[in-house]
Parts: structure tokens; sequence; C-alpha cells
């Protein structure tokens, strides 16, 4: 993790905080009962709320499982290159998690400042800060995108924007079911991003590491 990395999360971590007195008016937007009625509203949010868990780990595998199963190592390295961000940046998350012990929007509706040191660690409840799904598709979204241009450079100008667009989605569908305030999303999304960043240069930087030595197929003739 370089200091751009660390000025970034930075940057994310002030704007949470930023967010934080919108958070109670942005639960009650999401909840107001047209919001909540709306077939098409409620079936995308179950969408992305799906994306977000099992669909980027699924993803991943699939597609890591698919270049061993091809001989293709750039599509492997790419589903690898994923995992690895979402794995790091879960235990990232599930650490502050335990120790911010923030109740989540509908355990203590219209109380965004509900907060209890440590509680996170035994209490599901207590689990909102920062979103675990907003996370782990943002780390997606980020390590797939850089992969990606090197990789596959003709897909860069289209798929970044899809990766980084159906993540947003993903944290508005968490608030939409009021597990998440808008402040849980933007610290899970800054946790994501610099997650897939730093597993990317770390590989960048030692491009005959042992993971990549062990994990990726051999190149079919």
């Amino acid at each position: 993790m370089t200091w751009r990395d660390a000025r970034l999360l930075g940057a994310f971590s002030l704007a949470a905080v930023a967010v934080m007195p919108a958070d109670r008016e942005m639960q009650r937007v999401m909840q107001r009962g047209w919001v909540q009625q709306s077939p098409f509203l409620s079936s995308t949010a179950d969408i992305f709320n799906a994306y977000g868990s099992p669909g980027v780990f699924v993803g991943s595998a699939a597609i890591y499982a698919a270049g061993w199963a091809t001989g293709r190592p750039n599509l492997a390295r790419l589903g690898m290159r994923a995992g690895e961000a979402i794995v790091l940046s879960g235990v990232v998350t599930g650490g502050i998690k335990g120790l911010a012990g923030r109740a989540r929007p509908y355990a203590s509706p219209g109380r965004p400042g509900d907060w209890r040191l440590l509680s996170g660690t035994h209490d599901g409840t207590r689990q909102s800060f920062p979103s675990g799904h907003t996370t782990a598709v943002f780390a997606f979204a980020s390590a797939m995108d850089r992969e990606l241009r090197l990789s596959y450079p003709g897909t860069a100008r289209w798929a970044g924007p899809a990766l980084y667009g159906a993540a947003a989605l993903t944290g508005l569908a968490r608030m939409h079911s009021d597990n998440h305030w808008a402040s849980d999303v933007v610290m899970g999304a800054g946790i994501g991003i610099v997650s897939g960043l730093v597993v990317a240069r770390f590989h960048a930087d030692r491009p005959a590491n042992w993971i990549d030595r062990r994990f990726l197929p051999r190149a079919r003739p």
C-alpha cells in the first residue's frame, strides 16, 4: 500500500463522514412507500443485492475455473485477481465492522449515530459500517478493471464503466433493503477500490511471485 492509496482511502473516509449528516434523510427517502412498493425498484434491488453476494464471489471463481479449463492464464489471472481483492477487502471490512459496532438502519431506524464499540464482533445487527456487499463489488470492479486493461485492453472502454456502475447500484440496493446507511456505502466503496489497486500493484511489482507460479495454469500450445 502506497501513500497514494492511503490518501485515496482517507478521501473516502472524509466523504463518508461528510455524508453522515444526511444518513437519516437518505434512509427516509429509501424507505418511502412508493419506493418500497415499486415492483421495478424492488426487483432491481434484489438483483444487485444478489450481485453483491454471492454474485461477485461466484463470478470470480467461475472466471478462474474457466481459465484453467481452457488453458488461458490471462483469463484465470482475471478471476484470481478479483478473488484476491475481494478477500483482502473482506478482511479489512470485517475488522472495522466488529470494532465500530454501528447499528443497521432496520435495527435502529432514524438513529445513524447508534454506535457501540466492539459490539459488531458478536451481533450481526451491529455490523453496518462499512457495507460488506459494497466493499466486495467495488473490489471486484477495481481488480477486474485493472487486469482487463492489461490483458484485454479492447474491453476497457466499456467494461470499467459497467463494473463500477453495477457496484454503485449495489450500494443503492443495500440502502433500499435498509441494511446500510449511505455513509456505510461510501466507506465500503473506498475500501473496495483501494483493495483492488493494492492487489494489482503487488503483482505488477512482483511478476514472478509464488502465488502466480502456483495457482495460474500454463498456456496451452
